[in-house]
């Protein structure tokens, strides 16, 4: 992983401001001044495919913004990888379950793709929260975004037919299905490679 902090502004290419000021001035007007801590806290990430953004092994204090690029969370049982979530495009990826607690992840974050993010300190989160009202409100709106994203993929991981699994995962997320291993894919759905290989298999015969 690779980051670019100090010196002069990254933002450059942005026109001189973080993308993360537009993507929360987008959900709620914030004042300029809170763009400025903004533009000042945050970084950009660039990080390789198949590297690790976050790891139980590194003390992490971000979260971040995809800027371009797929983000997979999951965790290791046994040797086992089970993947919890895939994130893509103009979404927040963190490890969320540590979030306000001090301990450590036992979550893993992958790149599925070369991937371009933005890092936003945990600590100027909690300063937007205690010095502008109106980043509560964004806060508050990210929070019921990730919640819905939660419920949907406890719904999803307890549908009984693995067929209709992935017909939920083609209606909810069907722009990922082209672009990563059909093995995370599977890992997502609780169900074997072999097993969605066979679903996909199906699903071609019947559309000819």
């Amino acid at each position: 992983m690779m980051r670019d902090k100090g010196g002069a502004s990254p933002w450059g290419e942005f026109g001189g401001v973080s993308p993360f000021a537009t993507f929360a001035n987008a959900i709620y007007s914030i004042q300029p001044v809170a763009i400025q801590h903004i533009n000042r806290e945050t970084y950009p990430v660039f990080i390789k495919k198949g590297k690790f953004l976050i790891s139980p092994f590194e003390k992490n204090e971000n979260l971040y913004l995809v800027l371009k690029g797929v983000i997979r969370g999951f965790i290791k049982v046994g040797k086992k990888e089970v993947t919890t979530w895939i994130n893509e495009e103009n979404e927040i990826v963190g490890s969320i379950r540590d979030l306000g607690l001090k301990v450590a992840t036992e979550e893993y974050l992958q790149a599925l793709e070369d991937s371009t993010l933005v890092a936003i300190p945990k600590t100027l989160i909690e300063f937007l929260y205690e010095h502008f009202p109106e980043a509560n409100v964004v806060g508050r709106i990210l929070l019921e975004n990730n919640y819905r994203g939660a419920e949907e993929r406890a719904y999803i991981c307890r549908i009984p037919s693995a067929e209709k699994r992935y017909q939920r995962f083609l209606e909810t997320q069907p722009t990922l299905l082209n672009r990563i291993p059909l093995k995370y894919i599977a890992s997502y759905l609780g169900m074997t490679l072999e097993t969605l290989c066979r679903i996909r298999a199906k699903k071609a015969r019947v559309s000819k």
